[in-house]
């Protein structure tokens, strides 16, 4: 499924507070997330100009997943993205499988993530460690090829009425990445 989402960091705790209040009615969960990032041992998933690859294990209270994400760039610039997921019984057990066939950790991710609903977006709030507070716009329905842009337009509006403004052109893994001059 093709996916369009926009991200953001959030300055400090009281823009963090304000986007609260603005998406209060929206509310659905506040929960801990841990993303697990794997290599495979014949692949380089590293950044190329047209984009990236991941390989992720995601565990939260709702569910664990195992994820293929496509990450593509126009002229160095997030585009979209394409994801495929599959639920698993143990996250855990995942994280210890793709081990043991050569897959090494890249990078794990703690979040404590709240999550907000809307009819055309799904947001959240994400307090990730080792790198700040950032706000991330889904946009919710069916992308085409052709709507891509106008569909990042919505979504820059709708951040635009919640008081953000400069979209932060690279993910959480890719920030990570750079702290440690990877």
């Amino acid at each position: 499924m093709k996916e369009v989402e926009l991200l953001f960091r959030i300055k400090d705790d009281v823009q963090a507070q304000i986007i609260r209040e603005r998406l209060g009615q929206f509310f659905v969960k506040k929960f801990q997330e841990v993303d697990t990032y794997f290599y495979p041992p014949n692949r380089d998933f590293t950044v190329s100009g047209d984009g990236r690859e991941n390989l992720r294990v995601r565990k939260n209270e709702l569910k664990q997943e195992f994820t293929y994400k496509k990450v593509f760039y126009n002229q160095g610039v997030y585009s979209h993205s394409i994801e495929r997921n599959v639920s698993v019984s143990d996250a855990s057990e995942m994280v210890e499988i793709l081990g043991i066939a050569g897959f090494r950790v890249h990078f794990v991710i703690d979040k404590e993530r709240e999550v907000f609903n809307e009819e055309k977006f799904h947001i959240t709030l994400d307090r990730v460690k080792d790198l700040g507070t950032f706000l991330e716009i889904e946009w919710r329905g069916e992308v085409e090829d052709n709507d891509i842009e106008k569909i990042k337009q919505f979504c820059l509006k709708r951040a635009q009425a919640l008081g953000l403004e400069k979209i932060q052109d690279k993910g959480y893994l890719r920030l990570l990445e750079e702290r440690v001059n990877l």
